[in-house]
């Protein structure tokens, strides 16, 4: 999904999403679900609990300010 870069820059930051629970990353690009290309200013990660509140579900991503390229 994310170019070589932001995978770097999640990569590095991993840590820090499971400890407080979010990160922002740096502008990039990234695949949409539908196999086009986005470019994006920011985007934020978080961490998604599964029903018991304690077992990370998987990670979310929102991205600002994104279009097609």
């Amino acid at each position: 999904m994310f170019d070589k870069a932001c995978r770097k820059a999640l990569f590095l930051e991993f840590a820090k999403v499971m400890q407080e629970g979010y990160v922002y990353l740096p502008g990039g690009i990234c695949m949409s679900t539908m196999g086009r290309r986005i470019s994006y200013e920011q985007a934020i990660a978080w961490k998604v609990l599964a029903g018991d509140e304690t077992t990370v579900h998987c990670l979310a991503f929102s991205f600002v300010n994104w279009l097609f390229v």
